[in-house]
């Protein structure tokens, strides 16, 4: 897609800081980061989330995510990451990729379950039988 910033960047049209890259997956540093050392893992192939991407090149990105954190690891001296997806989030990028974030003690963050704050009220029961339907 052409109005897409990571497939120009992709493309070599926009310039990007680019950690590594493969024939199926490309990292760059985020511009806007959280946290020093804030990664983004990004398909070469154009999908806007998970559902576009199969099972092989979902392991790849995965994979690469992990390479990512290795290098994190000892760049940072640090083993606490978090890992995430802000699929079809308004206001994003049209294009799936995968936030690694370095984290510390004094970083200010919280746990993932910390971004979203919608109260549930059905139970739990009713959630589960909800989802599996469509499972």
């Amino acid at each position: 897609m052409n109005s897409c910033i990571f497939c120009q960047i992709i493309q070599g049209k926009k310039p990007g800081h680019v950690v590594y890259q493969d024939k199926k997956v490309i990292v760059l540093l985020d511009i806007f980061p959280s946290v020093e050392g804030h990664l983004l893992v990004i398909p070469l192939k154009h999908g806007e989330t998970i559902l576009d991407f199969n099972k092989k090149e979902l392991g790849e990105i995965w994979l690469v995510c992990q390479k990512m954190v290795k290098a994190l690891t000892k760049t940072y001296q640090t083993k606490t990451f978090s890992l995430g997806i802000n699929q079809a989030e308004e206001g994003g990028v049209p294009h799936l990729h995968i936030h690694i974030l370095p984290r510390y003690p004094d970083d200010g963050g919280g746990i993932i379950q910390s971004l979203v704050k919608k109260e549930v009220k059905i139970s739990l029961e009713e959630v589960l039988q909800k989802i599996k339907k469509n499972v």
